[in-house]
């Protein structure tokens, strides 16, 4: 998979405050071929999202599957896989939800999306995910769009809620244990939230879609890869997670997430994802949304 001339550019824009707590952020991409051939990368391993797609057509999948026709307004799950996509001109509007966005919003437990891309209107949910699509396309320019989002789940978090305040506390402290790299093991996770094994197995594949043992290989690996995208000059040996044993460890996990030697994934452009972690960085701070911190509770 080759990455065509291309030109990709990403535009974050916060939610409204009453929404941050449950949503990464608002994020609009522009790509556009400058040779008229798709130009293609991966979307790493992240938590779910909705995207609606305003103009051109895109490509998609997981890695191993053959690209395919994404619908206009598409959904996914939590993945633990990265994402191939291709595109020659398109506008998309995505949405991130933090696990705890997955419990307010999303009435269906996790792990019957994970690593699944589908059509939107197939998600069990109190958002209007059309309206949505119809705010993407009527629009008529990116703030208009993020206030017109902002309305659409508002009215959602204040007339359709789906959890207390005290599941959305479980859910954030779930969530901030899993991203302090001193959690190292599933006892220790299971320990730190004062779960037995078994409960955290079964919490944790209803709230994040996943079993403890791969979220926690997947943090190693995102906080490794997160490295790389801030210093692409960098060695694979000097970002190595202290979670990881040696490089063969590390390279074992990137096999399991990409489907491909860490040489080879650096042998490809990245286009889109470079672009986009890079203004990631410039207004959040980190590059990827696997590793953004759930935000304090504001009692919806």
């Amino acid at each position: 998979m080759t990455g065509a001339d291309g030109l990709s550019h990403t535009r974050f824009i916060a939610p409204h405050p009453r929404l941050q707590p449950y949503l990464s952020v608002y994020y609009f991409t522009a790509i556009d071929s400058l040779d008229g051939e798709p130009v293609r990368d991966w979307m790493n391993p992240e938590w779910a999202s909705v995207r609606f797609r305003y103009s051109g057509d895109t490509l998609g999948g997981l890695v191993g599957q053959n690209l395919r026709d994404i619908p206009p307004a598409h959904f996914v799950g939590p993945t633990s896989l990265a994402g191939p996509f291709a595109a020659r001109h398109a506008r998309i509007a995505s949405i991130g939800f933090l696990p705890t966005g997955w419990s307010m919003f999303i009435d269906e437990p996790a792990d019957l999306w994970a690593d699944r891309l589908d059509d939107a209107s197939l998600v069990k949910t109190p958002v209007a995910f059309a309206d949505m699509m119809q705010a993407a396309v009527s629009s008529q320019n990116l703030d208009e769009m993020a206030a017109r989002f902002d309305a659409i789940l508002l009215d959602a978090l204040d007339n359709r809620p789906l959890i207390d305040a005290a599941t959305e506390q479980r859910v954030r402290a779930a969530h901030v244990a899993l991203m302090d790299p001193e959690i190292a093991s599933v006892a220790q996770w299971a320990g730190r939230l004062q779960l037995s094994i078994a409960q955290l197995q079964r919490f944790s594949l209803r709230i994040f879609g996943f079993s403890p043992k791969l979220l926690l290989r997947r943090q190693r690996f995102v906080r490794t890869l997160a490295v790389i995208m801030r210093d692409p000059e960098s060695n694979w040996s000097d970002a190595l997670d202290a979670n990881y044993y040696d490089q063969a460890h590390f390279n074992r996990d990137f096999r399991q997430f990409f489907k491909m030697s860490p040489r080879e994934y650096r042998a490809h452009a990245h286009p889109i994802i470079g672009a986009a972690s890079k203004a990631r960085m410039a207004a959040l701070g980190d590059p990827l949304q696997a590793l953004q911190k759930p935000g304090a509770s504001n009692g919806h």
